[in-house]
């Protein structure tokens, strides 16, 4: 069942035969449900699909950071959300194949902000009992007001987003988080954010600390 919300002319929300309208971005979106194909996949088709269900794993615990980095990937009333340009950037760049040729994520291939600033020339990124600190040249910002935006990710497990904790001229910033207490591998990722004209410079990736 659909329902009308602006009448017999307006845009609908929900299911009508072979067709599903829903909201993204502000804008109606009407797609054709997929067809039901019943002969055995292929070995590309079996690749593929897990291609995407790697992908769709390994963001799933980031959907927020995801959202705030490719916010200007794909801004509000795109027809392609922050989520689904993740993917594609992910299935694109992201993809390696182990011994097994089974797919998986390589977190170091990862870019989980995006955009046009010059991005972090990382010196050093240490973590130390219930610390990381994180060191960076400062002088590639070229005095730009933009400050640092780390994520730390326990991958499938969860993460933790610091936006602002210090300038970019300064050159280093030590953060205190539980996150960094336990004995799990976080994936450290690191980028600036220019927050008087809301963009963003590419991720870093900071490594597994």
């Amino acid at each position: 069942m659909a329902i009308l919300k602006g009448g017999i002319n307006g845009p609908f929300s929900g299911k009508v035969g072979n067709v599903v309208g829903y909201e993204l971005n502000g804008q109606t979106v009407i797609r054709s449900l997929p067809a039901i194909v019943k002969r055995t996949p292929s070995k590309l088709t079996l690749i593929n699909r897990m291609r995407m269900k790697v992908v769709s794993q390994f963001l799933r615990h980031i959907k927020t950071p995801i959202a705030f980095g490719y916010k200007n990937i794909a801004p509000k009333g795109s027809r392609i959300g922050t989520f689904q340009s993740a993917q594609s950037y992910l299935l694109n760049n992201a993809i390696d194949f182990d011994a097994e040729h089974v797919p998986y994520v390589n977190p170091e291939k990862v870019l989980v902000f995006r955009g046009n600033l010059v991005p972090p020339l990382l010196i050093n990124v240490e973590r130390q009992d219930n610390k990381l600190h994180v060191e960076w040249n400062k002088e590639v910002c070229n005095g730009q007001p933009t400050v640092l935006v780390v994520l730390a990710y326990v991958i499938d497990t969860f993460c933790a987003l610091n936006e602002g904790g210090a300038h970019s001229t300064e050159g280093k910033m030590t953060w205190e988080h539980s996150l960094f207490s336990g004995d799990e591998h976080v994936h450290i990722y690191i980028g600036f954010y220019d927050m008087l004209h809301d963009e963003l410079s590419d991720s870093v990736y900071g490594g597994c600390v």
